[in-house]
């Protein structure tokens, strides 16, 4: 229909390589909980997975069958639909996934917009990370916590099981990494920071340095000198 609204993106392919590309995406977003792709596939993979989210949560006999069409192993992946993805989102109304721009995954040839395809509220989501991050270099800093990101904590741990808990853990983790966090849950005295190698080269030029001031072998004279070229000919 000439003027009429896109309905669908059709990825440049007929409907049953469109269908058979989007369930593949679907999967493996359900078995790594994050996918990098091109921006329109992840997009169309969006919606698909938030209609197979949905089927996991109502878990009758019929959403059972129509998820089973949908997985190319479905023995493999149903289980982990309707109960550890089914347990996650019980209360959250909507918004299972999460749609990330990033820079071209394919930078030499056609520089498609990519994007990450990812479950939120799972071990690799990626603003809850991020978050955290945050925390930790506004917490250390003398500006204290700035507004957006008590609002970006607050939908991060809003429908998180023990959310604010583990935000908290994650950030005393990071602090302790870094170094300027505390030991443990109880303990009250600061870690000290751990040597930190600026310039990882310079190690490197060293020992090649002290490689070439150690005085040669017999062994190592005749075959210094049978790679030596001619200066004329340039041949060895």
């Amino acid at each position: 229909m000439a003027g009429g609204a896109l309905k669908y993106r059709h990825l440049n392919r007929n409907s049953s390589h469109r269908q058979a590309l989007l369930r593949n995406l679907v999967t493996s977003l359900i078995t790594h909980e994050s996918i990098k792709t091109t921006w329109p596939k992840a997009k169309e993979a969006q919606r698909l997975a938030e209609k197979l989210i949905t089927l996991g949560k109502k878990n009758t006999n019929a959403s059972r069958a129509k998820a089973e069409s949908i997985f190319f192993e479905p023995l493999k992946h149903l289980p982990t639909l309707f109960t550890t993805l089914r347990q996650r989102y019980l209360n959250r109304p909507g918004g299972y996934t999460r749609v990330l721009r990033i820079e071209p995954l394919n930078r030499n040839n056609d520089q498609a917009p990519s994007a990450i395809l990812e479950l939120v509220d799972g071990p690799r989501d990626m603003r809850f990370a991020m978050t955290a991050k945050t925390l930790v270099r506004e917490r250390a800093s003398d500006e204290g916590i700035r507004e957006i990101t008590a609002r970006n904590v607050a939908k991060v741990t809003r429908f998180r099981e023990d959310g604010e808990e583990e935000l908290e853990r994650t950030v005393r983790r990071l602090e302790t990494m870094r170094g300027f966090g505390k030991e443990g849950e109880e303990g009250g005295e600061r870690q000290d920071r751990e040597p930190w190698e600026p310039f990882p080269r310079m190690k490197q030029r060293e020992r090649e340095k002290e490689e070439e001031e150690r005085p040669l072998t017999e062994r190592e004279k005749r075959e210094k000198r049978r790679m030596k070229r001619d200066p004329n000919t340039g041949r060895r």
